[in-house]
């Protein structure tokens, strides 16, 4: 009996708070971005979606290990170079 209960209100919980706070965490605009990221020490360039936004299994678009982590204004002209924004 207790089992049965515990289970009804974990699915109630996952059916009305997690999932909904997932389903916004996915949310992506109509326009693919390339945000800029510090990670494991080096300044990256990652779509925002797809494969290659996976930090963990796929190499980032661009990456550079020559400007510090305090500075990123220089590291947002580095992307915008790398970009052909600016």
């Amino acid at each position: 009996m207790l089992h049965q209960a515990t289970h009804t209100v974990w699915r109630r919980l996952s059916h009305h708070v997690i999932h909904p706070l997932l389903a916004a965490r996915r949310h992506h605009s109509d326009v693919p971005a390339y945000p800029l990221r510090r990670e494991f020490g080096v300044w990256t360039i990652r779509p925002d979606r797809g494969w290659r936004s996976r930090r963990w299994i796929t190499p980032p678009l661009h990456f550079t290990r020559h400007i510090p982590a305090g500075d990123r204004d220089s590291a947002a002209e580095w992307a915008m170079e790398k970009l052909d924004i600016g």
